[in-house]
């Protein structure tokens, strides 16, 4: 008998505490706490952002030479009077064309290393706001500080 009560009491304690325990997943910060935060997430946001300048350089690159590429090829076909014409567009894929794609390149460079470097480091918004959060998306590990989580 002594068994069965301490054994429902138990049960009854554990059912209390399994509603009552998400209250306590998520203390209260001090006010204080956003500077040890920082510094505690800070090798976080080193690694963070090395792994998006790592994935963001070459996909960027790659993405902006093919840009670079169409672009330059429609653009010289269309100052040889006609955009869609074959001649033009073979004339223009021959001279602007690697043009635009080593210069689509070189500004990819640029551009995933800025987008990577800074989206690394600083991080999105909360991944509950309706952003797409993904690795191969660039955005890493960093999740900024949020008052109101």
């Amino acid at each position: 008998m002594r068994n069965k009560i301490f054994l429902s009491a138990l049960l009854a304690t554990m059912a209390m505490m399994s509603t009552v325990s998400a209250c306590f997943a998520y203390p209260e910060r001090p006010e204080d706490w956003r500077v040890q935060y920082e510094i505690y997430y800070f090798p976080v946001r080193l690694i963070s952002m090395a792994t998006a300048v790592i994935w963001d350089v070459p996909t960027a690159t790659f993405q902006d030479a093919i840009k670079g590429a169409i672009g330059g090829t429609k653009m010289v076909a269309r100052n040889l009077g006609n955009e869609d014409g074959p001649y033009e567009v073979v004339a223009g894929a021959l001279t602007g064309g690697p043009v635009g794609l080593v210069s689509g390149a070189a500004y990819g460079v640029l551009h995933g290393f800025g987008y990577g470097a800074w989206h690394g480091f600083m991080g999105y918004p909360s991944p509950h706001n309706g952003s797409h959060v993904s690795l191969f998306q660039g955005r890493q590990y960093v999740v900024p500080y949020d008052d109101n989580y």
